[in-house]
């Protein structure tokens, strides 16, 4: 028998948390197995890919074990090169950021606010990253291509995602002890939910 009113929104609402929680502790686990370095980037995007399935359904029945477990499998190599591809980007750029701020003249300061942007501009992609790749089956550097392409197309979007991080991360600042149960999942949530709903719009202009 189906609850109603007050109780079956707290028990909607309480099943939603325990699977966050157990999602999360998947993720911590996937990146503990893969000795963390290795573990990272296809724990995240199984992680990624189990909302997705969740936000596509309309909602949370998915044998969560199961479909973590394949997906962090099947995704593993390449989840990890595409990530750490990402990793060399940044560095990149963060080493010439550091490079010209070094440098006393007005060239040092115009590179230095250039690869500032750019700095900027690489944060913003790296949101739609894991979206992206959970979503579209593309080359490796297509993901990388179209993840840059829309949060530079999509600024109103690229603000709501990085609130989306931001939020979750400043509750887990304040409220320590929920990283252990909702560290990534309550961030990869509103992340991968705006990123479905754009990937819907830009479709939906695609066929227009």
């Amino acid at each position: 028998m189906d609850l109603t009113g007050w109780k079956g929104g707290l028990y909607r609402y309480g099943n939603c948390a325990m699977k966050l929680a157990f999602l999360n502790l998947l993720w911590l686990g996937g990146i503990l197995i893969g000795a963390v370095l290795a573990g990272f980037f296809p724990s995240t995007v199984a992680m990624f890919a189990v909302i997705r399935k969740w936000r596509q359904n309309g909602d949370m029945e998915v044998p969560l074990y199961l479909h973590f477990t394949e997906e962090y499998k099947r995704e593993f190599f390449k989840a990890n090169l595409y990530g750490y591809v990402w990793i060399i980007i940044g560095v990149i750029l963060y080493v010439d950021l550091l490079f010209f701020r070094g440098i006393p003249s007005i060239w040092g300061t115009l590179f230095s606010f250039f690869f500032f942007i750019l700095g900027v501009f690489y944060l913003a992609s790296l949101l739609f990253a894991f979206p992206v790749y959970v979503q579209y089956d593309l080359r490796m550097f297509q993901y990388i291509r179209n993840s840059i392409l829309i949060a530079l197309s999509n600024p109103i979007y690229s603000v709501l995602m990085a609130l989306g991080f931001y939020f979750p991360y400043y509750l887990m600042i304040k409220v320590p002890g929920l990283l252990p149960f909702f560290g990534g999942s309550l961030i990869a949530l509103p992340l991968m939910s705006l990123s479905l709903r754009l990937f819907e719009l830009l479709d939906q202009k695609a066929r227009e």
